[in-house]
């Protein structure tokens, strides 16, 4: 049997990728994972299939915001990460960071604007990504959580201190707009489930491109 393509779910823990997987698959019942209870409960890298599902998911394991867990066993999980992509990035035929709208303030207060010896996870992890040539979907999930007001802040604060870094961001609603440099970026509730079809049109899109090639 021909194996099936990959989609990657990557971010720190409890940031809802288990959640947004659920929403992914025609039988949510029988995954297993757990959602939200427990951050860097998803410890495993294994792929995640069903028969009427046309790719596998890989849900990676969090790491970073860990309150009962140590230092080492953080590096450990993210030595972990870094070793599965160097050796599967050509396995996914598309990725979704995976980011907690209620912390993007706190990330980058205390690693870019604080201390400009430092980067913010989300974007070394995101720089990382785009070194193999992944394509991208950044998800800014929990905006439920958040005002609008606070949202169009949190939002406009990660944009500009991102391109500090050379990253440039697109509304997924200006898709077709996208620059060769620029990475798409979606408002997401995993509660809610708004933009849940946004999300599935964008991936399914990717998915279907790969038969062309």
């Amino acid at each position: 049997m021909k194996k099936k393509p990959s989609l990657l779910i990557i971010g720190n823990s409890n940031v809802g990728k288990s959640s947004i997987t659920r929403l992914l698959l025609p039988n949510p019942i029988k995954f297993k994972g757990k959602a939200g209870k427990k951050p860097g409960s998803t410890s495993l890298i294994k792929p995640i299939s069903q028969p009427n599902l046309p790719y596998q998911i890989v849900d990676l394991p969090g790491f970073g915001y860990m309150k009962h867990s140590s230092r080492r066993r953080e590096e450990h999980i993210k030595r972990q990460i870094i070793i599965h992509i160097e050796n599967h990035n050509k396995d996914y035929f598309f990725g979704l960071v995976v980011l907690n709208a209620l912390r993007i303030e706190d990330e980058i207060n205390k690693y870019f604007i604080q201390n400009k010896d430092t980067i913010p996870l989300s974007f070394e992890l995101i720089n990382f990504l785009k070194e193999f040539g992944i394509p991208l979907l950044i998800i800014i999930n929990k905006i439920d959580k958040v005002s609008h007001i606070d949202k169009r802040r949190i939002i406009n604060l990660f944009l500009e201190s991102a391109k500090e870094y050379d990253l440039s961001f697109i509304h997924l609603d200006n898709f077709k707009d996208v620059k060769e440099a620029e990475l798409p970026f979606l408002e997401f509730s995993a509660l809610k489930k708004t933009n849940l079809e946004k999300l599935r049109k964008i991936i399914n899109t990717y998915q279907k491109n790969i038969k062309k090639v």
